[in-house]
């Protein structure tokens, strides 16, 4: 776990966001969801409402300004991406800061998102308007994303944080244990695609040193792009440093 104290200080601000949440039963039947994740928490929900809301799109004729899913979705993005963070910091002790953001990045993006959501048949329970209904937005990954994260805040509400974390260490085990393994951490290859996006040209990686180190050769490389210095990558095989040079370039492309 990270710093016991820095995370106790956002778990309160985090509790703080939301307060006054109507409690009841709820009218609706999601019994299956609820099973579902109350199951994996192995906790019983205490106030089906906020299950309900977290699932209200603002379309539905049950939603105003308060009831829907936005406030909380707000909520359980935060503590989304402090538990994931949380989760790559414990289980990748060796990598830097650069690599772990990508990979936070990638495991909570909107696909992957609604790919969770997809597993929990959240499109079955999400209330939205008639007109909605009938254009397919209930396949949409972008709905299916915002759902998902609104649920997070929900259990986070409901559950706690120690009900929560059991929560998406579980749905997240296999793509936290296997996250360096998937063909996306070709970061050449992804950088070499927004550079022909944003300016129609391709990356230029240049070496710049190639010390011995401990009897060691070190390549160190740069990345160009419009000839301005992106990012400087290290390593023992020249390969190696490129891709982690289009790593740091794409981390810094992204701020």
């Amino acid at each position: 776990m990270t710093d016991k104290r820095s995370k106790n200080g956002l778990i309160g601000f985090l509790r703080a966001v939301l307060k006054g949440q109507p409690r009841g039963k709820i009218d609706i039947d999601m019994k299956n969801l609820l099973v579902n994740v109350e199951k994996i928490t192995k906790r019983r929900f205490k106030n089906h409402l906020l299950v309900k809301k977290a699932l209200t799109h603002k379309s539905s004729k049950l939603a105003d300004e308060q009831n829907n899913y936005e406030r909380m979705e707000f909520l359980g993005d935060a503590v989304l991406g402090l538990i994931i963070s949380d989760l790559l910091y414990s289980s990748y002790k060796e990598e830097d800061e650069g690599r772990l953001t990508y990979y936070k990045d990638t495991l909570i993006q909107m696909r992957s998102l609604a790919g969770k959501a997809r597993e929990l048949g959240l499109s079955n329970y999400v209330i939205v308007g008639n007109k909605e209904k009938r254009n397919g937005f209930l396949n949409s990954d972008v709905l299916l994303g915002d759902i998902f994260e609104s649920l997070v805040g929900a259990i986070y509400l409901d559950m706690g944080f120690e009900g929560v974390f059991r929560f998406i260490s579980t749905l997240f085990k296999k793509d936290i244990a296997f996250v360096r393994e998937q063909p996306e951490w070709d970061f050449k290859s992804k950088l070499n695609n927004i550079a022909q996006e944003l300016y129609k040209a391709p990356p230029d990686y240049k070496v710049i040193g190639e010390p011995v180190i401990d009897g060691v050769k070190i390549y160190r490389i740069v990345v160009e792009l419009n000839k301005n210095v992106l990012a400087h990558g290290e390593a023992k095989s020249k390969k190696e440093a490129e891709q982690q040079a289009a790593m740091k370039a794409l981390v810094k492309l992204k701020k």
